[in-house]
Parts: structure tokens; sequence; C-alpha cells
């Protein structure tokens, strides 16, 4: 039986108080503090799983919020980027076109 990680967390942020308790804008700013641990750890060479793990932790929350899931915001990402052409130069992903 594979867990639902993505309702456990929205009933743990619930259960907290962190949906009604707190604002998207306050969990962007949480979700850059989790961005600068995950940079912290990739420049380090440390193991980066709980860094993401933390990260989507509070997109989730941003999500339950907001009534979205990951699967329908990963659908909408995906329908942006299927048809997308375009190459990596000097690190930076350069949209056909955009040359």
């Amino acid at each position: 039986m594979e867990i639902d990680y993505e309702n456990l967390i929205g009933q743990w942020h619930k259960d907290r108080n962190l949906i009604d308790g707190s604002t998207d804008k306050d969990q962007y700013m949480k979700l850059i503090q989790e961005a600068g641990e995950l940079s912290d750890s990739l420049c380090k060479g440390k193991d980066i799983s709980d860094d993401i793990g933390d990260m989507l932790v509070v997109l989730i929350n941003i999500m339950v919020r907001n009534n979205l899931t990951i699967n329908e915001c990963l659908s909408v990402a995906y329908s942006d980027i299927k048809d997308r052409k375009g190459k990596m130069i000097d690190g930076v992903f350069i949209k056909e076109g955009d040359k």
C-alpha cells in the first residue's frame, strides 16, 4: 500500500493551524528559507533529500490553502513545457525562439 504523503502533510498543517493561522506570503517566506538551506547543502555536497522534502512540505501548505494538488500543479506545468524546445547554454536554458 502506497502512503499518501500529500494528504498526510496537508492534515499535519491543518492540525497545527498552519492553514488558517498562516498566509501564502508567510509560507512563501518559509519556502525561501528552505531554499537557502538547499543551496547550502548543494554547495557543501551534503544530502539534499531533507531540504527538498522541507520545500515540498511548504509547497503543500500553499497548495492546500489554494485548493490545489501536486498532480494538478504538475499537470499545468507539464502542459507549459511539454512542447518547449531549446538548449542549455552556459548553464541557462534558452528557449527556441529566444536566441
